[in-house]
Order: structure tokens, then C-alpha cells, then sequence
């Protein structure tokens, strides 16, 4: 947007004209010696050079003192995030092909596009199986989460045949415990029951609850598993994942429980926690101003130093 400050003096500029022009009428010569009278008609107008030159640097000097600006109109925002953790299991047991092609690989690849929509989000991840500790601190770059994640393996864990769920949540509250975000969450990723560790999931979840952070758990696995009979393969009930356990976290932090059977459920859950913890922004306007009276100046002065000079210089006036 383009606007004057101070337009009254715009008012100056038909004055001027109006001068000039009726100025015009009274006749004279402007010459540097008498002898290019010989070669100079009355009809000559080069003796209004100089005048034309002070006329354009008066009407410059008008468009200065008008102040024209350059106005541009800009949003402040502010990120309102929020700081997740990422605990997930490596244990052995996530490598079972109930999901294409296992539990483990497409939890991190749900995890990965949960990440790309949390732009506002500083995110942590934490592994444990039966030991936990942090493989990324909590950060903006999301691209060095999800690098790291899409190269996890049961391997990251030496002690992988086992499931430490406590010690999962109390890393997490580590990451957390200092954080200055006005919300702080758990996603707590297993498929098994806790049977290893030396802090329990329920006095982890309880002090998580004094520090206001929120668990949101997802135990994963079908509800039915296939296995190898001697003349084939036949289905039996999930009985690996501890449910009441993982409904018992959630509920004492004011997170949810979720129950991962299927490929779609899965997917469905991260929508659901991304809808639930929404990042707030607020927007704030503001104006940034580009004064343009400076050229004008420049010219208004250049003007006068030209009109001046073939006012004065180099054409004089003949009474």
C-alpha cells in the first residue's frame, strides 16, 4: 500500500504551476556575452532551461515534504507448541508379522508422517525394551527424528527379549521434567506387559501426573495371532499385551488408551492424538513502513543545482 504522511503539502504543487506558467509570459533572453545575440531569435527558448530545472525541483521538493511511504502489512505469529515424547518398544516381539511387514516397521512409519504434521512441536524419541534410554533429545528438526527412527532396530536394544514399560516412562519424564511448554505428552508405543525394570509403570505414571504430563499409550498387535501347528497354521487369542496395564497409565496421567489390531486402526490413532493436542497460534499484525521521500530529495536538490547553474551561469537575462 502506498500513502502520503503528510499530503497537504501536494496542495503546493498546482500553486507552483500556476506561477510557473504565468511567469512564462514576461519575455527576456538569457545569454553569456552579447555576441550570440547575432545568432539567437526572440523565439528562442533555451533562457528557460534554468527555469524548467528550478520548476521540476520545486515540485520534487513538495513530493518529499509529503513523506510517501510504502506500507507493507505483516503477521507476528506465535508458536504455542507443544514438547512430545516418542517411547517406543524394541523388543524382539515387534518384529512379528501381524502388520505388513512387522509391527516395528510400520509403527515407525506411521511415526514419521505423525511427525511431518507437527510442525510447531519440539519431539523427543525414547527406546526401551528391557532398558530405556534417549536416542534423540527433544528438538525442532524433525528431519533428524525421522531419520533416526526409519534406522531403528531391535538391535538399538542389547536387552531386547524383555519389556521395561517403567523404565520407558520414566526416561520420557527426564526429557520433560524441565520443560517450560504449557503441554507435555507420552506417546508410550509397546505391544507386550511390563517384566522388566527397576521403576513401575503405575509409580511412572503417577509421577507423571504430578509433573501435568499426559501418557496417550497405544498397545500394538492383532487381537488374534497365527501360529505354526503341526498340519498348519491356526489362530489363537493375543494374550501378550497387557491392556489393563496400559489403560490404567493413561487414565491416571488424563491420556487415552488405544488399541492398535489392524493397519487402519493405527493410522487412525495418530489422527485422533493429533487432533486431541493441537499446538496453538496467535497471530499479531503488524505494519512495516519504507519511506520513499529521500529520491525525491536527491532529485529536488540535483534539480536546483541545474536550474541554478543555467539560471545564473550560463545564460544571463537582457533587460
Amino acid at each position: 500500500m502506498f500513502k502520503f504522511v503528510s499530503p497537504y503539502f501536494l496542495f503546493l504543487i498546482p500553486i507552483i504551476i500556476l506561477l510557473f506558467f504565468k511567469k512564462l509570459k514576461k519575455s527576456g533572453i538569457r545569454v553569456p556575452s552579447i555576441a550570440p545575440l547575432k545568432k539567437l531569435k526572440l523565439k528562442s527558448k533555451k533562457h528557460l532551461i534554468g527555469k524548467f530545472f528550478i520548476f521540476l525541483s520545486l515540485i520534487c521538493m513538495c513530493l518529499a515534504l509529503a513523506r510517501p511511504q510504502l506500507i507493507k502489512e505483516n503477521k507476528i505469529i506465535k508458536k504455542d507448541g507443544i514438547d512430545i515424547v516418542i517411547a517406543l518398544d524394541l523388543s524382539k516381539s515387534m518384529l512379528n508379522n501381524d502388520f505388513n511387514p512387522n509391527r516395528l516397521e510400520k509403527a515407525k512409519e506411521l511415526l514419521n508422517k505423525f511427525i511431518d504434521k507437527r510442525v510447531n512441536d519440539r519431539i523427543s524419541l525414547v527406546v526401551f525394551g528391557g532398558d530405556a534410554y534417549t536416542k534423540v533429545p527433544l528438538t525442532f528438526d524433525h528431519n533428524v527424528i525421522k531419520n533416526i527412527n526409519t534406522n531403528l532396530s531391535v538391535e538399538d536394544i542389547t536387552s531386547n527379549n524383555r519389556t521395561a514399560i517403567g523404565m520407558g516412562i520414566g526416561i520420557s519424564l527426564n526429557r520433560l521434567k524441565n520443560s517450560e511448554a504449557k503441554s507435555k505428552i507420552i506417546i508410550l508405543m509397546t505391544d507386550g506387559e511390563n517384566n522388566s525394570g527397576e521403576m513401575s509403570p503405575i509409580g511412572a505414571s503417577e509421577i507423571a501426573k504430578e509433573l501435568g504430563i499426559k501418557i496417550y499409550t497405544i498397545g500394538i498387535g492383532a487381537k488374534e495371532l497365527f501360529v505354526t501347528v503341526p498340519f498348519g497354521h491356526t489362530k489363537i487369542k493375543n494374550n501378550e499385551l497387557d491392556e489393563n496395564l496400559l489403560k490404567s497409565i493413561a487414565s491416571t496421567t488424563g491420556g487415552e488408551y488405544f488399541r492398535a489390531s489392524d493397519e487402519k486402526e493405527f493410522q487412525n490413532i495418530f489422527d485422533k492424538i493429533d487432533s486431541l493436542e493441537k499446538s496453538k497460534l496467535n497471530d499479531r499484525n503488524y505494519y512495516e513502513r519504507k519511506e520513499l521521500y529521500e529520491p525525491f530529495l536527491k532529485l529536488s536538490l540535483l534539480f536546483l543545482l541545474i536550474g541554478v547553474f543555467f539560471e545564473y551561469k550560463k545564460y544571463i537575462r537582457i533587460p
